[in-house]
């Protein structure tokens, strides 16, 4: 599996390559506002869109989105969800209550390089507008599926506030005991 990341500037990167083992890494895209007016909108739309349309120029055909506030994903997650997009256009997985996690999701680079532009030329920014829904879609119960190899779901787990920080250094802390 090939990884790229999807950076909002070269400052971004640095840090990054400052960070991680980048040894991995295949490259780093950097956001592509040449369709937006306003180049201090921030939205995955826009991430997503430079990925796209990046790896649609390396004849990439599919894409597996993780946002970078993610940083408890399980590997056999991972597994799960690529797995399950054989012959499927996107593979996404979707909460009980019908709210899907686009971030986190399997997309055909060319249609979702065709609709992204759409939507971001039109200042819509909605994730799920990247979806086609004429496509093959195959929506992963999270409860049901992804829970069976995730029982506490911390795939989903967003790191976003500094009390997050001490929710993921007790689990860890408790994994490593374990």
């Amino acid at each position: 599996m090939d990884i790229f990341i999807v950076a909002h500037n070269k400052n971004q990167v640095q840090n990054y390559i400052d960070k991680i083992e980048y040894e991995k890494i295949i490259g780093f895209i950097l956001d592509d506002y040449d369709i937006i007016q306003d180049n201090n909108i921030r939205s995955p739309m826009i991430g997503l869109y430079s990925a796209f349309k990046e790896l649609n120029k390396l004849n990439y055909k599919k894409l597996f989105s993780i946002s970078c506030d993610m940083p408890l994903i399980q590997r056999e997650v991972i597994k799960l969800i690529i797995s399950n997009s054989i012959n499927i256009d996107y593979c996404i997985p979707q909460w009980n209550n019908r709210y899907i996690e686009p971030l986190f999701a399997i997309y055909p680079i060319e249609q979702g390089l065709n609709r992204a532009e759409y939507y971001l030329k039109n200042e819509q920014f909605k994730l799920a507008n990247l979806i086609d829904n004429n496509s093959k879609i195959r929506y992963i119960s999270i409860e049901k599926e992804i829970a069976f190899y995730d029982k506490e779901l911390l795939t989903f787990f967003n790191l976003n506030q500094i009390d997050d920080l001490q929710f993921i250094k007790k689990k860890i802390k408790k994994k490593e005991l374990n």
